[in-house]
């Protein structure tokens, strides 16, 4: 099977992709820290509810995506010449770790989700969670990352 971009590629691609999603899954509940501490309608949660909305839509919308498709055409070409057996049968095939992993990966999806949704809650000035409620759930894609690289690089 011939692709246009090789499975090195196609794995370097998306590890930068996993970088930037991760990167900005931190980044954005900081950002709602900040604007949960300010005043409403002060320039502080002006210019924070700003950056936020950039970050959700340079960085962490196009990240995720990326991620996905990259992770799925990884997934496609390691069990590519497989197809021939019947599905339930090249699934069996599939390592273990790998299952963990896409169970944490979606994880992070539902918390992106989670992000966005809260985003537009503070865009119409709601404030339903705390500072301290913000800076401790910026940890949370770091230790899932951690778990999810460790699976996938020990392949346990």
């Amino acid at each position: 099977m011939d692709h246009i971009i090789g499975y090195d590629l196609a794995r370097g691609l998306h590890i930068i992709a996993v970088i930037a999603w991760i990167s900005g899954l931190l980044m954005l509940p900081r950002f709602y820290a900040y604007i949960t501490a300010s005043a409403p309608g002060g320039e502080v949660e002006q210019t924070m509810l700003k950056a936020a909305r950039n970050l959700r839509m340079i960085i962490l919308g196009p990240s995720l995506v990326l991620t996905w498709a990259f992770g799925i055409f990884l997934f496609a070409t390691y069990i590519s010449g497989d197809w021939s057996r019947p599905l339930p049968e090249v699934l069996g095939t599939v390592p273990h770790w790998f299952w963990g992993k896409l169970i944490l990966v979606l994880g992070l999806s539902g918390y992106h989700g989670f992000l966005i949704s809260s985003g537009r809650k503070l865009i119409a000035g709601e404030r339903r969670h705390s500072e301290k409620f913000w800076r401790l759930m910026s940890e949370i894609p770091f230790l899932v990352a951690i778990a999810a690289v460790l699976l996938a690089t020990l392949e346990p």
